[in-house]
């Protein structure tokens, strides 16, 4: 069986057509290889991002945590300080109503200098 130049020549493009295909495949698997290993990148630093959101949210709270406790804890003190003020108040006017109470219950023989009234600071 003799080929003749045409079918060689058909033969050859054919053969140089398959090659250029295959040529084509495997530029596509490489870039197809290279998108995969895009793509893991992205993820894998996706993955730190989020991690890192995590961590940043819980400093956020912790901070905000902090703030609300440092709030709180001078609301107490002034509350604290307020009923102290009060209750020394309380124990002056108890004091002072305790002598009125006596004074005037005490038979009165000899007239006597009207009584000062209490002071804040709880001193005679």
């Amino acid at each position: 069986m003799m080929w003749g130049r045409s079918n060689i020549g058909k033969t050859v493009e054919e053969l140089t057509d398959h090659l250029r295909l295959v040529d084509h495949v495997r530029a596509l698997q490489d870039g197809q290889k290279e998108i995969a290993e895009a793509i893991r990148a992205v993820n894998s630093r996706l993955t730190s991002i989020e991690a890192e959101f995590r961590v940043l949210k819980a400093e956020t709270q912790r901070d905000a945590l902090r703030e609300v406790q440092h709030a709180v804890t001078g609301v107490q003190s002034s509350m604290h300080d307020e009923l102290t003020r009060m209750a020394t108040r309380l124990a002056v006017l108890e004091q002072a109503l305790r002598r009125e109470a006596a004074r005037q219950q005490a038979p009165t023989a000899a007239p006597r200098a009207p009584a000062t009234p209490p002071r804040p600071d709880g001193a005679r």
